[in-house]
């Protein structure tokens, strides 16, 4: 559990970066450059299988939580990307204790 403790946290440092530069660029422009990618065939296939992905991790954060209410927070905000998903599964890890079961199972083990 260790070694994906330190990548979700090095991943989410570089995330951080990626999106602080942007940010910085491009103010909160964002959104738009967003909605415009999706013109382009390629630009529009990334995000959508970006945002399948999001939404799949969205729903097992939701099952796997106790309280339904914090599940569909966290849930709401699994939609930011790595940047909730990957403190998220720190979170989860630290709670799990390493126990591979309690952490992909959450509430349900």
């Amino acid at each position: 559990m260790k070694p994906l403790q330190l990548t979700a946290i090095l991943l989410w440092l570089l995330i951080l970066g990626i999106t602080l530069r942007a940010v910085l660029a491009l103010g909160s422009d964002g959104g738009m450059v967003f909605l415009t990618d999706l013109a382009h065939p390629w630009r529009l296939q990334f995000n959508a299988d970006l945002l399948i992905h999001l939404l799949l991790f969205a729903a097992w954060v939701f099952w796997r939580e106790k309280s339904k209410r914090a599940g569909g927070i966290c849930a709401l905000l699994c939609l930011m990307g790595g940047l909730f998903t990957l403190p998220y599964l720190l979170f989860a890890l630290h709670r799990a204790q390493g126990d591979v079961r309690k952490f992909l199972l959450g509430a349900q083990a």
